[in-house]
């Protein structure tokens, strides 16, 4: 994808395009109804009060979010006293008042939001063509970005490396405090960046991480392929999975496997060349599991 251009989904390639996301953990008030996500609202407004699903969604995000809103009839959604028409203007209209209710409750998303100025926002899931009828339109959810962004003043730039301390430290406490594991290694795989989520996710401390091979975390048996992709990553620049995430085996601490959904970038410096690899994962255990134990049940 051009440099000119910022994918803001869960699959993007940029930190900052994954924090924008809809799934993105980011909690706001719409009407005084809490949210943990634009996901989650998006998915629990197509069942009406009442129902499990969706108080489930309203206090879900990612993947778990979506999930709930599966059964759903699609017909229409629910907000208020009034139903509306599933993928009518007014429906698209209420997701864009939870787009903008998150923006206006959250300082540091619209920094975020502010440095990507003078990038064309994008929104490419990887995933099927979008449906006729959707909550969202892709194109809709980009331009209502752009008028948010372009709305902004000058001042909610996010500053980047080398402008001033207070600068840094923003940075420094978006990354410690975004949800996800973040880790960053350099190109001999030796671990540079290791965020709080990283530690509570594998159970290391950043003094026991920090200079550490990336096989501190990687089973034994998925070493081997690891680092035969990593390598060939970066000499051609390129990451074969380009954003999207996977599912993978992680090696905790304490000597435990789990399952972790993660995403890869590379690190490019200023002539393009690979400085190394940001991972953003989360554990995914229980949802596995309670899939597999499913599966089970349903063959008999």
């Amino acid at each position: 994808m051009s440099r000119k251009t910022i994918n803001v989904a869960f699959t993007s390639d940029d930190w900052r395009g994954v924090a924008l996301s809809n799934f993105s953990l980011s909690p706001f008030v719409l009407d005084e109804v809490s949210q943990a996500s634009v996901e989650g609202f998006i998915q629990g407004i197509k069942f009406p009060p009442g129902h499990p699903a969706r108080e489930q969604a309203f206090t879900s995000w990612a993947r778990e979010a979506k999930a709930c809103g599966k059964g759903a009839d699609r017909q229409f959604v629910y907000w208020g006293e009034a139903r509306i028409e599933f993928g009518s203007d007014a429906h698209h209209r209420l997701v864009e008042r939870a787009l903008r209710a998150r923006f206006a409750q959250n300082e540091g998303l619209c920094r975020v939001l502010a440095s990507t100025r003078g990038l064309e926002i994008l929104h490419h899931t990887g995933e099927e063509r979008e449906p006729a009828q959707t909550s969202m339109p892709a194109d809709l959810f980009c331009r209502i970005l752009s008028d948010i962004r372009d709305a902004l003043p000058a001042s909610d730039r996010l500053p980047v490396s080398g402008q001033s301390p207070e600068s840094g430290d923003l940075a420094e406490r978006i990354l410690e405090q975004t949800t996800d594991a973040l880790i960053y290694a350099d190109r001999e795989g030796r671990i540079v960046r290791w965020n709080q989520a990283a530690s509570r996710l594998f159970g290391f401390a950043p003094e026991e991480a920090l200079d550490a091979s990336l096989d501190l975390i990687i089973p034994e048996h998925l070493r081997a392929a690891h680092w035969a992709g990593y390598n060939a990553a970066l000499t051609s620049g390129r990451m074969k999975l380009e954003g999207r995430p996977t599912l993978t085996r992680g090696l905790k601490k304490d000597g435990q496997k789990c399952y972790v959904e993660m995403t890869f970038a590379l690190v490019l410096d200023g002539a393009g060349q690979g400085m190394g690899s940001v991972a953003m994962a989360r554990d995914v255990t229980q949802r596995v599991e309670s899939e597999r134990a499913a599966r089970k049940t349903q063959a008999g």
